[in-house]
């Protein structure tokens, strides 16, 4: 992000008016939604009038951080140019709330060659204010609460915990556990009920401030959207990092991806930088999507409240970690912006690519809720 939040008040309170764009389109948000998204832009028909020219980086497929789209829209002329930065639902909301004060950097013109280039990260960028923005929760349970945001609400977004390889091998968390575990030093007795394992703790690694998944976790837990955690950061290798001159703190992970990839770690063996011992085990909050990244790696997927993940128990309401995922644009977004944000928010648009798993149709939801503080409640 380029602009922090006491400036942007300032400037929004000018009423600074925003950049006009001809022919490129601007969106950002969600890391848990971006596969979605991916579906919906590259399906003939939905979007684009043919499957567009697409290119991908820092990530792969759906799963790319950076992703660019070209073609022609439907019921549109000429050609235009989708750029996508998955930055987190918050910085999304920030950034389409500031009204082009707040710009991110997105894959440069020079580089658009319809290649998927993995893991690699673009070696330029455009950097551009934005029209669109995914999230995970409405605006009234964001940090950025004005200006009041045009959003549509396009399906469920569903997120689990996770666990590295560590001294810690169970299961189950429960929100005791994790609100507990947030605040750092957490003996792992909390975590499995002996009275002897106090002398080695549960970490919780998560995401930054700007991230919708941590929106939705800090809410359903009771933690408080707004609370300060201590987290922890790890590498690939399970050593835990040195952040701002701490081990621990209100800092995390940009991305649900990265997070993931440091999940198979072991730490049995691990130096607790912070606690000044050896051994610690970690958990993890991450979209669906990114949950299967780190169980790959090795990381195992945990029952929250003693209900396992399936698509069912969501639906119904009994698995609670989940989201309403909206799309949300800018006051002053062109034309061919507006008709995307159409597109994009009908029924026909993101909620027909739900897949059942990490997203889910409105329509196949047998209960609703208001928010991530709010419980379900069945239709």
């Amino acid at each position: 992000m380029k602009l922090n939040q006491s400036l942007l008040a300032a400037a929004l309170g000018l009423g600074v008016a925003s950049l006009s764009h001809a022919g490129n389109v601007y969106f950002t948000g969600s890391t848990a939604a971006r596969s979605v998204v991916y579906q919906a832009l590259t399906n003939a028909g939905t979007v684009f009038t043919t499957q567009p020219t697409t290119t991908l980086y820092n990530g792969g497929g759906s799963g790319a951080n950076y992703m660019a789209f070209s073609g022609t829209l439907v019921g549109g002329s000429g050609t235009t140019v989708i750029k996508c930065h998955w930055s987190g639902s918050e910085a999304g909301v920030l950034d389409v709330a500031s009204n082009s004060i707040v710009s991110e950097t997105f894959i440069a013109d020079s580089l658009l060659d319809g290649t998927d280039h993995g893991s690699a990260v673009p070696a330029s960028f455009d950097t551009h204010a934005v029209d669109l923005a995914m999230a995970d929760n409405a605006q009234t349970f964001s940090r950025t609460r004005t200006p009041s945001l045009t959003g549509t609400e396009v399906c469920v977004i569903t997120f689990k915990w996770v666990r590295n390889k560590g001294l810690w091998t169970g299961t189950n968390v429960t929100d005791s556990m994790i609100r507990q575990a947030f605040l750092g030093f957490c003996p792992r007795a909390v975590f499995d009920g002996n009275p002897a394992d106090v002398n080695d703790f549960v970490y919780v690694s998560g995401r930054d401030n700007q991230s919708g998944t941590r929106v939705n976790t800090f809410g359903d837990t009771g933690f408080g959207i707004f609370s300060s955690p201590n987290q922890i950061e790890m590498n690939s290798s399970g050593v835990m990092q040195l952040i701002n001159g701490n081990y621990a703190g209100d800092f995390g992970f940009s991305s649900g991806g990265t997070l993931a990839g440091t999940l198979g770690a072991d730490t049995t063996a691990q130096a607790d930088n912070w606690n000044s011992t050896t051994g610690y085990s970690v958990i993890a909050y991450l979209g669906v999507g990114d949950a299967a990244t780190a169980i790959t790696a090795g990381a195992t997927e945990l029952a929250y409240n003693g209900v396992p993940f399936s698509s069912a128990a969501v639906k119904e309401g009994t698995y609670t970690f989940w989201g309403n995922e909206y799309i949300f644009k800018s006051a002053s977004v062109g034309s061919e912006a507006q008709s995307i944000f159409t597109k994009l928010a009908a029924t026909t648009g993101i909620n027909n690519f739900a897949d059942g798993t990490k997203t889910v149709k409105l329509t196949d939801m047998h209960c609703s809720r208001p928010g991530p503080t709010g419980d379900p409640s069945h239709n």
